[in-house]
């Protein structure tokens, strides 16, 4: 008995030239799409996370909304009080901040006193 081997309905190499192109082009965009989600995570920048330290001193006196919400504990609503409170007065020391700030809690201050200096 003779076994005949039948052929599948599509065969790669059976495909002539523009066929064959065309293949190659869905075959390098498929694998760059995979690859551009793969890289998409190894790439990305971290997140800036409200509770890590900020990378220099600010002057509170001088410093506008961005860099006092960088300060463990501010937001930009509390930044905006001790803007708000430094117009009428500067502010001396962490006490008049936390005041001016509408309370920050002791152990935010204990964490952002290495960070402030509070010269005009």
């Amino acid at each position: 008995m003779q076994t005949t081997i039948t052929e599948p309905a599509f065969a790669w190499y059976r495909l002539h030239g523009a066929e064959r192109a065309a293949l190659i082009v869905l075959l390098l965009a498929a694998a760059g799409l995979g690859a551009g989600s793969w890289l998409k995570g190894s790439f990305a920048t971290p997140a800036i996370k409200h509770a890590d330290a900020p990378a220099a001193r600010i002057f509170v006196n001088r410093a506008g909304v961005a860099e006092l919400s960088a300060l463990p504990g501010i937001g930009s609503r509390k930044a905006q009080r001790i803007m708000d409170a430094r117009a009428k007065a500067p502010l001396k020391s962490i006490d008049e901040l936390a005041e001016a700030a509408g309370g920050i809690a002791a152990a935010n201050l204990e964490r952002m006193k290495p960070f402030v200096d509070f010269t005009p």
